[in-house]
């Protein structure tokens, strides 16, 4: 038995929220590569990442601001987390949670909103750069 909450905001809502909440929450969270998400994420804010071997200014802009995702704000002892494969796998998720939440007393239709332009990965400097550079960049962020 459990209870489906949708809310895509910052990772400060859900310690606030559901701090005090008596059972257990499982957060689940989308699976991706680190370089992919942080790609989306620079999307998501209208920046594009130059690839400057100095990147730290770039990366905050992407990342830092607004706290969408924070590890120690989600380290909590009521809440697990659980990655599922995303955005292009959501029909799998859609079937492994369709098992395990009760229906609705009043069903409605899944309707789609983009939140995001389509990215132009021909134009993504990073996805041309070495593996070495990659790293260093996910280790900044992590």
């Amino acid at each position: 038995d459990c209870d489906y909450i949708a809310n895509e905001v910052g990772a400060h809502f859900w310690k606030k929220a559901l701090r005090g909440w008596y059972r257990p929450l499982e957060l689940h969270i989308p699976c991706r590569d680190p370089v992919d998400l942080f790609l989306s994420m620079c999307n998501y804010r209208h920046v594009e990442f130059t690839c400057k071997s100095d990147f730290k200014e770039e990366v905050s802009k992407c990342v830092f601001a607004g706290n969408r995702f924070n590890m120690k704000l989600l380290t909590q002892s009521n809440i697990d987390l659980k990655c599922f494969e995303s955005p292009s796998r959501l029909g799998d998720y859609f079937a492994y949670m369709g098992e395990r939440l009760q229906k609705k007393e009043v069903p409605d239709e899944y309707v789609h909103r983009d939140s995001n332009v389509a990215r132009n990965k021909t134009k993504e400097c990073l996805l041309k750069q070495g593996i070495e550079y990659k790293q260093k960049l996910v280790e900044y962020i992590m």
